[in-house]
């Protein structure tokens, strides 16, 4: 039990620091580090309930016993590792498709934020530049002018209107 807690511990601080290539931790990879590190601790003393006293006296005996310290498989002497594992995994890739969405979202406002910028910025020169220049001579005026009732050449009846025609001077 002590070799896996020494073990977990060791592998879950050097996973503590892996990133991934956004910028951010891996979740997936150290929440299945720090669940095996928790099943160790806890699971294997619900699953295994005899597991603390198995072991101590495997391990003060010189017996012919091949290396596992019980007569189980490996995969009965550490199901509350493989669960906490599995478990702590799961929960990491929950957390971090969270993050990866949040990120996401985070992105799509600042780039909607962006064109906004850009549409007001494009807004603002266009209008200035059609704004005449004080400086200028230039003089606009508009006069409204009366189209009566007629055909067109293709035979299409054009009501009576009046039409707005500027005069730059």
């Amino acid at each position: 039990m002590k070799r896996h807690f020494i073990l977990l511990s060791g592998l879950s601080i050097a996973l503590a620091s892996c990133t991934s290539s956004d910028g951010t931790m891996n979740k997936g990879l150290l929440g299945a580090a720090s669940g095996g590190l928790i099943g160790a601790l806890i699971g294997d003393n619900l699953l295994n309930g005899d597991d603390d006293s198995s072991s101590g006296s495997s391990g003060g005996s010189g017996s012919g016993s091949s290396g596992g310290g019980s007569d189980g498989s490996f995969l009965e002497d550490n199901s509350g590792l493989i669960t906490g594992a599995a478990a702590g995994y799961a929960a990491g890739a929950i957390s971090d498709s969270f993050a990866k969405n949040e990120v996401r979202q985070k992105y799509l406002d600042g780039y909607n934020k962006g064109r906004s910028d850009a549409i007001k910025e494009l807004y603002w020169v266009k209008r200035d530049a059609e704004r005449p220049s004080e400086d200028s001579s230039i003089q606009r005026r508009y006069y409204e002018v009366p189209v009566p009732e007629h055909v067109t050449t293709d035979g299409v009846l054009v009501e009576p209107r009046k039409v707005v025609i500027e005069v730059v001077e």
